[in-house]
């Protein structure tokens, strides 16, 4: 056995049953069609996760296209670029919902095409966001994290809720289906108006009464928290009350047993709050941080979530206990640590330092993310007798 599935929890794949919940109008009404005819284009010797993986080649198509023209996210691109990143953000939600209809007409869903997916979309919550940066041409600064962080919040708390609940939910408003559908609405007009837009002016705040500066310039740009901030609120709403729904009727609980189970369920989204405390920790102290190395940064953030979340739905797939410590969590206070350190103290370069710092979480967050994705997908098959992008046993 590895690190990541302890002896004896393997045999708990073979226990593994799909559950979902969509209760999304949109998706019902029109997206399922749209995948369920788009699905016939594959051929059905082609693996569910060939598709899955093909989905998020469009995003880095898309982040290809960002690094070329615009890699501080500060600068106007051409029109055609926000065309193609509406394009490809939409074929990639269109590949993530057909995975699951071809693993359904190929005899192929199981446990690995779920973690496989869930690992995939991880990742793209991250490369999602320097497009979405780009376009908005904020740069990496404070708008950036709190884009990505209301993403990586929304993913992890709905794996949090999978985890408890055993279902995966879409509400009646969700990031992978509205959410996406709104984006690429934003690209497309970005795209037919030109990226000024969101940077046209709106009104000026007096702020003198309150002891800041005379005034805050109120933009158009503001239209993504306006929209981002209820819909990040109501979907962690909605996870927590899944959550205690789901306890509250279990047939096996009293209501004092799921009242425990309940306030048990929240000490697991701890370690992330605690995880984002511990950045801005990072950043307040060393703001260049962000700044100037904010790349790297951004990267291992997405990564380390990414790693998180993987364990909760590989924990939710074998039936382990709910993984609260993650490593690489630990990563930005030992870089608070190290900085204070090797420039307070030995007065090492201060740029150099944090340069070194920043890379070398990225390159440690890459390798441990790297490692699990190897180990969990060699168990995996080797014990299910199945291989990852092909078919080796087809429905007969």
């Amino acid at each position: 056995m590895g690190v990541f599935i302890p002896a004896g929890k393997l045999e708990n794949l073979k226990l593994y049953k799909y559950s979902s919940e969509d209760h999304s109008v949109v998706s019902k009404l029109i997206l399922k069609s749209w995948w369920n005819n788009f699905v016939k284009i594959f051929p059905l010797s082609m693996a569910p996760n060939v598709i899955t993986l093909t989905g998020l080649g469009f995003i880095i198509a898309n982040l290809l296209v960002v690094f070329y023209y615009d890699p501080t996210l500060t600068e106007a691109s051409p029109r055609w670029c926000y065309f193609f990143y509406a394009f490809g953000l939409f074929m990639y939600q269109t590949f993530d919902g057909c995975d699951g209809c071809h693993a359904r007409r190929t005899g192929q869903s199981g446990p690995l095409g779920e973690l496989f997916d869930h690992s995939i979309d991880a990742i793209n919550t991250t490369l999602g966001c320097m497009v979405f940066g780009s376009v908005f041409r904020m740069g990496y600064g404070f708008l950036f994290m709190l884009s990505q962080f209301s993403t990586v919040c929304n993913f992890y708390t709905s794996t949090w809720e999978e985890y408890h609940t055993h279902t995966l939910f879409l509400s009646h408003f969700s990031g992978p289906v509205e959410g996406i559908l709104m984006i690429c609405f934003l690209y497309i007009l970005t795209g037919v108006f030109g990226p000024g837009i969101w940077q046209a002016k709106l009104v000026d705040l007096d702020l003198s009464s309150l002891g800041g500066s005379s005034s805050f310039e109120v933009t158009t740009s503001i239209v993504y928290l306006v929209i981002g901030a209820p819909a990040l609120y109501f979907n962690i709403a909605s996870a927590v009350n899944n959550v205690k729904k789901h306890y509250y009727h279990s047939k096996e609980l009293s209501r004092f047993e799921a009242d425990e189970e309940i306030a048990e369920s929240y000490k697991g989204l701890i370690p992330f709050f605690a995880y984002y405390a511990s950045i801005l920790l990072y950043i307040w102290s060393f703001p260049e941080t962000l700044s100037k190395n904010g790349f790297p940064l951004i990267i291992s953030i997405g990564l380390t979530v990414a790693f998180s979340v993987g364990r909760i739905i590989l924990a939710h797939l074998t039936k382990q206990e709910f993984p609260y410590i993650q490593p690489p969590m630990f990563l930005p206070i030992l870089q608070t640590i190290l900085a204070h350190v090797l420039i307070g103290v030995y007065d090492f370069d201060r740029s150099t330092v944090l340069t070194g710092l920043s890379w070398s979480g990225l390159g440690i967050t890459l390798g441990i993310h790297g490692m699990f994705i190897t180990e969990i997908i060699y168990e995996i098959t080797t014990y299910l007798d199945i291989y990852t992008l092909s078919i080796k046993h087809k429905r007969a």
